[in-house]
């Protein structure tokens, strides 16, 4: 009975610390979000454990990781982490890099993706489309996310996975950065436009059209990058 016991406090333990730095990881990501942080700031493990009212620094510091790990932040040895500064000549190259990736994980998802998974992209457009009518900046970003890096995932390539994931984390600087939140009336448009593309791209998915799917992702991430740019 004492094992038992002890066993079920370990599973306690390990819960209380994954959703410790799960509540961390959106409490930095909201912040970065609602504009508290910009480009070039240090985001100081101290400071924010302190303001997240947590007793140890250890959950900052995963959720911390993960963000330099997707691309996100960068770290400076000694000094913690920063948001990196953001050059239109860098987003040129970031979303080239993008536009190609993501080609490859959309014609491939064509070829690849259960009807369930393609079910499932039609289920995250909606909700998509749900907190976009309701102007949650972060909850759409989200559900965003989710519907390119589950593309990658049905892409059937572990390796295409892996680099869309961290690309479009750094795509997502100049988004957070330059669109939501400097152009507040792109946001909204964006809010209409991005759903009604993404349907567009699941539909050629479902049809198994890779040359489609992965033209109207280029050109979706095309857009993203113009809009930001050259408007």
């Amino acid at each position: 009975m004492h094992l038992l016991m002890g066993s079920d406090d370990g599973i306690k333990k390990i819960m209380q610390k994954e959703n410790l730095e799960e509540f961390a990881y959106d409490s930095i990501l909201t912040s970065i979000l609602e504009n508290h942080y910009r480009p070039g700031d240090f985001l100081l493990e101290t400071e924010i454990t302190e303001r997240l009212k947590l007793k140890s620094r250890t959950p900052v510091h995963h959720a911390l990781g993960q963000l330099v790990a997707k691309g996100f932040l960068n770290k400076k040895s000694k000094k913690g982490c920063f948001i990196p500064p953001l050059t239109p000549e860098d987003a040129e190259h970031v979303f080239f890099a993008r536009e190609n990736i993501e080609f490859q994980a959309a014609a491939s998802a064509a070829l690849h993706a259960s009807d369930e998974e393609i079910e499932t992209l039609q289920g995250l457009i909606r909700k998509e489309v749900e907190t976009g009518e309701a102007g949650d900046i972060a909850g759409y970003s989200v559900i965003n996310e989710t519907f390119h890096n589950f593309i990658a995932h049905i892409s059937n390539n572990k390796y295409i996975q892996q680099y869309s994931q961290h690309i479009f984390w750094r795509s997502n600087s100049y988004i957070f950065f330059h669109y939501y939140q400097f152009k507040v009336n792109l946001a909204e448009r964006e809010f209409k436009i991005s759903p009604a593309q993404h349907m567009k791209i699941t539909e050629a998915i479902a049809k198994r059209d890779a040359g489609k799917a992965g033209k109207l992702m280029k050109q979706h991430v095309r857009r993203t990058f113009e809009s930001i740019f050259q408007t």
